[in-house]
């Protein structure tokens, strides 16, 4: 008896869950889900032990694109060092070897970011500045 309510439990749950994918989000309808975004302006070049561009402007809602095209491995992060605090999204590029490519999170909050290499926080050549616009 308890083979066949444990198994009737678990052909209800299994038929509440059917046609649910949890790793597709719920969008209230007539509502466009927000895609995450990195256009084609939206990258900085970390070259020579310096980023370029150091200052960048982005719409809300869109990400930042780190290429590390220099011979040596960078850890992008948000001011202020060591704690990385000041735009948390920007961490999400964090470490990116030689050849790599990293993005940041989207952006939310119009505001000015500031970030900075974590294993040479003092090279004024890899600070730079994100300036996030409606």
């Amino acid at each position: 008896m308890r083979r066949l309510v444990a198994g009737l439990v678990l052909v209800a749950l299994g038929l509440g869950c059917a046609g649910e994918n949890p790793t597709t989000p719920t969008v209230a309808p007539g509502v466009a889900p927000a895609a995450p975004t990195t256009a084609s302006g939206n990258t900085v070049t970390i070259s020579d032990a310096q980023v370029s561009p150091q200052t960048i402007q982005i719409r809300l809602g869109e990400r930042v694109l780190f290429v590390n095209n220099d011979g040596v491995a960078h850890e992008m992060s948000s001011d202020l060092h060591p704690s990385h605090l000041e735009c948390p999204v920007i961490n999400q590029a964090g470490f990116i070897s030689p050849g790599q490519s990293k993005e940041t999170g989207n952006f939310v909050t119009p505001r000015t970011c500031t970030f900075h290499d974590h294993l040479d926080a003092l090279n004024s050549g890899l600070l730079g500045t994100i300036v996030i616009v409606e």
